[in-house]
């Protein structure tokens, strides 16, 4: 039997080719089984993360926890301990609304706003310096033998500056311990015990009151 020639083969090629369909751009349906495969198949994923998703922070959509299977809030939330907070270095941010009078350093004004470095004023009695902050101060004073008559403003709730007890004993206690001061710390609770004595204060206070 004799071999096929080049002649026969392209021939035989060549019906082939022409019975096959030319190929169509554009999109072919997908099958109905496999539509409803895909489309079960993310029902079945989205069910699973709506389940098994971390706990979001409530009103900011933020991942804070992931509850395990057996989590008790009760007995296995972490404390939150209180809120430390460093009297002198609040005491210094405070001091900036005090240190256009009493100076950056401490020292004050001739004449107009006493110094507060090494002075009785600021280092001794503490009910009498919480009464000055709260209340404010006029008429003159004398402060290591010089004498000042500048206005002291109310930095308490009759004042324009509505500070808090723990504001003002941070800044009292700043001063009391800064430029070289020595003197212990003032804290909230006396500040509040002072103010209640003289919540009835509505004027600045004279040395002579004090």
């Amino acid at each position: 039997m004799s071999g096929a020639s080049d002649h026969d083969i392209q021939t035989v090629h060549g019906d082939i080719i022409a019975k096959q369909k030319e190929p169509k751009e554009g999109y072919q349906i997908m099958p109905l089984f496999m539509l409803a495969f895909v489309s079960t198949m993310v029902f079945v994923v989205a069910v699973y993360f709506i389940h098994n998703r971390a706990g979001l922070d409530e009103g900011l959509g933020l991942a804070t926890t992931i509850q395990h299977k057996g989590y008790n809030p009760d007995k296995h939330a972490v404390e939150e301990g209180p809120v430390i907070v460093d009297p002198i270095a609040m005491g210094r941010r405070l001091y900036n609304n005090c240190a256009a009078c009493h100076q950056p350093t401490g020292m004050g004004l001739p004449g107009a706003f006493p110094p507060l470095v090494g002075t009785d004023w600021v280092t001794g009695d503490e009910e009498r310096l919480v009464k000055i902050l709260l209340h404010g101060l006029q008429g003159p004073i004398e402060v290591n033998g010089n004498t000042y008559n500048g206005a002291m403003p109310a930095f308490g709730s009759s004042g324009a500056f509505n500070w808090s007890d723990e504001q003002i004993s941070y800044v009292l206690t700043y001063i009391r311990q800064e430029w070289g001061n020595a003197a212990g710390p003032i804290v909230p609770e006396q500040v509040a015990e002072v103010r209640a004595a003289t919540t009835d204060r509505t004027t600045p206070y004279t040395v002579s009151e004090l």
